[in-house]
């Protein structure tokens, strides 16, 4: 990249900032980015606080900016870590609804290596919301504390949204199987109906699932949370992202044993909506591909910046 390419990509990437950011540390910030080209990771960092410089608009004093600096950093990727564990939930429910049929219920009980890793799954996704939940619970009741002592009720009604949008989805989910289901009879897999019902619950949990997350990362950037925090979730974190490899690994282990042991089945039109096994389980791999890769660079990212001193014009 030229020297006035790199020039223009910098300040698209400064203009990423709020006004207020760009006119305190806009100068200063363009200057350190073209000290040199900008590294795909220098790019993430950018987004990140951006994310943050968004969320939480306030310009802050030089006495406090160092600290403050590090807080949004372990923030941003605290929270892109929560973002990539939601894109797991969303591939993980995919490869249950897939797995619930009686053939691979079967395939599990007769192929060890199948079974184990159909465990495996179930074992990593259960390690990654403890340690989600372990490392979030701290960091939520700080927000809503600091909320209450600022008179602030915005906090705690975004914190309210995830167990509404949970119960919203179950209630649609019961309203489909109690009463809708019942009245239309014996639909066919394949029938019109059956799968713009089932697209209609895909779609109300995935809708559900980037409205808590949304939710949690507002109310989080609206409240100030102590480092100490942060540091914590980010260790939480990372447990968290190796979980989510596990899981992953656990997939595709079960794909090619599946393959190797079951071929017909592997081959066969199970998969989602009867479509071929092979195609939702290779889409399955690839979002929860996605959400690991995403973990695991914020993770990485969030480390490395609170260990080593940053420029302080930078959030």
């Amino acid at each position: 990249m030229s020297g006035s390419s790199a020039g223009r990509f910098a300040r698209r990437l400064v203009r990423l900032y709020p006004r207020a950011w760009r006119d305190r540390y806009g100068e200063e910030f363009l200057a350190l980015l073209e000290e040199k080209p900008a590294s795909v990771g220098d790019v993430f960092d950018v987004a990140l606080g951006a994310t943050d410089a968004w969320l939480r608009p306030q310009v802050v004093s030089n006495r406090s900016e160092g600290r403050l600096v590090v807080v949004a950093r372990l923030r941003g990727s605290v929270l892109a870590v929560l973002w990539a564990w939601a894109l797991l939930v969303v591939a993980s429910v995919g490869f249950q609804k897939m797995t619930e049929y009686e053939d691979f219920v079967q395939a599990a009980r007769e192929h060890v290596v199948v079974g184990a890793a159909f465990d495996a799954v179930v074992g990593g996704a259960v390690l990654a919301l403890a340690a989600v939940l372990i490392g979030g619970v701290p960091i939520g009741f700080a927000a809503v504390r600091g909320a209450l002592a600022e008179g602030r009720r915005d906090v705690p009604l975004f914190l309210c949204v995830p167990p509404l949008s949970l119960a919203a989805f179950v209630g649609y989910v019961l309203v489909l199987t109690k009463i809708i289901y019942p009245t239309l009879g014996t639909l066919a897999v394949n029938d019109a109906m059956n799968v713009a019902l089932f697209l209609s619950v895909a779609g109300a949990f995935l809708v559900a699932a980037v409205v808590s997350v949304a939710a949690v990362s507002a109310a989080v950037g609206r409240c100030g949370v102590e480092e100490r925090h942060f540091r914590f979730a980010l260790a939480s974190a990372s447990v968290a992202a190796v979980a989510m490899v596990a899981v992953l690994a656990g997939t595709v282990v079960w794909g090619v044993a599946l393959r190797m042991q079951a071929p017909a089945l592997f081959m066969g039109d199970d998969g989602i909506l009867a479509t071929p096994t092979y195609a939702t389980w290779g889409v399955i791999v690839a979002a929860m591909f996605l959400s690991c890769c995403l973990a695991l660079v914020a993770v990485v990212r969030g480390l490395s910046s609170s260990r080593r001193p940053r420029h302080s014009g930078v959030s």
